[in-house]
């Protein structure tokens, strides 16, 4: 049996030596202002450094979340909708407070999902954007890892883990309105629901309990392949998708770009910020061209590369960066 070939090896990209491209096409929050088809959006909401994430879009409206410590302890999370030329609208709930804050917008912007850490796991709250309201509460577990994964048309992917089952873990799609949930597969760390993807895992002969591989959310089956590999993006196409591996280069996380049918990796960079763990900037803008985050000295951009491998700065430097849709936990 021929042996599999060796994955390429990850690349390290400085990018105040790349060529200057056009902007990333997609939307995306850095130093207070939004840029989006090539316009700028100034983002006037107090926030710690660091500290502001673009949520995504609802209604006309950008959805601002930003986090702010307070003198005696604690902090408070607050989301507000930015209009250009107009001043900050609060959104209509009061700010969270607490560890393990998590906060996505679904992607049709028609619910917000708000999360907060308690002694019995994560305590889940669907909030109807345009007015508060209560659509839905539940508790996925005593989990922390258990933050929503995607919400699109009145559904949302969740990792269960039934209280009191610690060995128990399963990939949930949940109807919040009807209170329905569906298994996908054991486990889970990535989900798309606009293109009918999940990771969940592990497929059979793969070692290790930490690997996930994909399959379908409409007719869920056993992965064609399973890897230590977090999903971040699918390509249009449903060819590719672009991850993070288990491995770090000089404190750096590895983006990975992997073939969806099989799983072969095709291209690694390091990529990010050194020492950070949390999500982290990466999509696909065509189905050959993907952009992601990178930090050097102190000052992020983005970078746009091809998959044929040039590359080239999508951004100017600055702060650090968010884009629609990414996993929120403070």
């Amino acid at each position: 049996m021929e042996a599999a070939a060796a994955p390429p090896p990850v690349r390290t990209i400085d990018p105040a030596r790349l060529r200057r491209g056009p902007d990333a096409t997609f939307a995306h929050l850095q130093d207070g202002w939004i840029h989006a088809g090539g316009r700028r959006i100034r983002v006037k909401v107090r926030a710690d450094k660091g500290r502001q994430v673009l949520l995504g879009r609802s209604d006309g409206a950008w959805i601002v979340a930003s986090w702010t410590k307070k003198r005696r302890g604690g902090a408070t999370v607050r989301v507000h909708r930015i209009r250009a030329g107009r001043a900050p609208v609060p959104m209509p709930w009061a700010g969270l407070r607490g560890s393990g804050v998590g906060i996505r917008l679904s992607r049709d912007g028609q619910q917000v999902l708000l999360t907060v850490g308690s002694r019995g796991g994560l305590d889940l709250w669907v909030l109807r954007t345009r007015d508060g309201a209560e659509i839905a509460t539940d508790t996925t577990g005593p989990s922390l890892c258990t933050q929503p994964y995607d919400a699109a048309g009145g559904r949302v992917l969740l990792h269960r883990q039934p209280a009191g089952e610690p060995d128990v873990t399963y990939a949930a799609d949940w109807a919040p309105a009807t209170g329905t949930d569906r298994r996908l597969g054991p486990g889970l760390n990535a989900g798309f629901l606009r293109q009918d993807v999940v990771f969940v895992g592990p497929a059979p002969g793969t070692p290790g309990p930490y690997a996930y591989g994909p399959t379908s959310i409409s007719a869920p089956g056993t992965p064609a392949w399973s890897a230590r590999f977090t999903a971040l993006a699918v390509s249009p196409d449903k060819k590719l998708v672009i991850g993070t591996g288990p491995r770090r280069v000089k404190r750096r996380a590895v983006l990975q770009v992997r073939r969806m049918s099989d799983g072969k990796i095709l291209q690694q960079l390091a990529y990010g910020a050194p020492g950070q763990v949390a999500d982290q900037t990466a999509r696909f803008e065509t189905s050959s061209r993907f952009v992601f985050e990178l930090t050097t000295r102190g000052r992020s951009r983005l970078v746009r590369c091809t998959t044929a491998g040039k590359c080239a700065r999508a951004s100017d430097a600055g702060g650090p960066l968010s884009a629609s849709h990414e996993l929120v936990q403070w």
